[in-house]
């Protein structure tokens, strides 16, 4: 009883900001996604996924391994977001779409997404895994997705290694995804599944080697669909009442990595105005040798993401965007453990390093 209390309270916080009228629980954002292409496949025949090609790897698995083709359109090279303008040319001469899955990377957000809400008989999900939003930064443009995805795994914003949510005002995606859940078998992530994972993004992404679909059935249910446990519920809520505060915190680091690594020899990587940031992230021509520097002395750094058009279609001169994202892209860490001192050291070391 208490734990339907507590998921009626973040209900209630997260209406109030998404006007969303139904929330689900799910183990992971990926099981949630998983949810929403069985779900997909009930209520359509249509079997083509727009995705941007520059974003996490996992939803695409998630989405083949379930029978849908993959339709990769380039991202805005001054954001990383999905290039709307090419998004409703493929529309207009592909009717085969069942969805958008449309991700605010790094926190970055645009106004003309708005043109999104009136494409009729395409799902648009809105995933905001790798971000959040607040408040403070909410306008009725930034939530515009049919069905909106939030995480509290690893790496993300609120960090609890377990739990996504899906908001919708989709009453039979409620229903079919309560049905859904309960039936999920797996309460964590298996080891042997992610040691076959690692193996493959190695071969594949790394070392660019042609994929095979078979090896991703291999791995990807008991790597990716994970019953929620409702025992983390209390967590969740803790979060959520956090979300206006980790805002602010977020947003000042981002203004002074922005002021500190003000440089012509780097572009950073962020829209005007931002969700909640997940990272400070910037392009740099020799990356190799900053990132080896700044963890010599430390600093959590990553070079996500992969130009996901390259690896799954092989044509990587029709995603130049993303192709040069993921030969230039640094992301550094914007979370509590993170000051002006830090960000002024990892400044110094940035300089030693062009």
């Amino acid at each position: 009883m208490k734990n339907k209390l507590i998921e009626k309270k973040i209900f209630s916080k997260l209406n109030k900001i998404s006007s969303k009228s139904k929330i689900n629980f799910f183990g992971r954002a990926n099981s949630a996604i998983w949810t929403i292409a069985c779900y997909l496949k009930k209520k359509t025949k249509k079997r083509t996924i727009i995705l941007p090609s520059t974003m996490c790897i996992s939803p695409s698995i998630i989405f083949l391994v379930n029978g849908f083709k993959l339709l990769f359109i380039d991202v805005e090279k001054k954001n990383g977001l999905l290039d709307i303008k090419k998004t409703k040319k493929q529309i207009k001469k592909n009717n085969d779409i069942a969805a958008i899955f449309y991700v605010n990377l790094f926190g970055n957000k645009e106004t003309k997404t708005s043109q999104l809400k009136d494409i009729k008989d395409i799902l648009v999900i809105q995933d905001l895994a790798q971000t959040f939003f607040s408040k403070k930064n909410y306008n009725n443009s930034d939530i515009f997705g049919d069905m909106i995805i939030l995480s509290f795994g690893y790496s993300k914003i609120f960090d609890l290694n377990h739990g996504g949510i899906v908001l919708s005002d989709n009453y039979d995606f409620y229903n079919y995804a309560n049905k859904f859940n309960s039936k999920i078998q797996n309460k964590e992530v298996s080891e042997i599944a992610k040691l076959k994972y690692l193996k493959w993004y190695h071969e594949v992404v790394e070392k660019k080697k042609k994929w095979k679909k078979y090896i991703l059935h291999k791995f990807a249910s008991k790597l990716y669909l994970i019953k929620f446990n409702r025992n983390k519920i209390y967590r969740i809520f803790d979060s959520v009442n956090e979300i206006d505060s980790e805002y602010k915190k977020r947003k000042k680091l981002l203004y002074l990595y922005k002021k500190f690594f003000n440089t012509q020899k780097i572009k950073f990587l962020h829209s005007k105005n931002t969700l909640i940031p997940w990272r400070f992230s910037f392009l740099m021509k020799n990356k190799k040798k900053f990132l080896k520097n700044v963890r010599d002395k430390g600093y959590d750094a990553s070079s996500y993401y992969p130009n996901l058009g390259r690896i799954f279609s092989n044509k990587s001169n029709l995603f130049a965007n993303s192709d040069d994202i993921e030969k230039k892209i640094v992301n550094l860490w914007l979370t509590k453990d993170y000051n002006i001192k830090k960000i002024k050291d990892q400044s110094n070391i940035l300089k030693g390093s062009l």
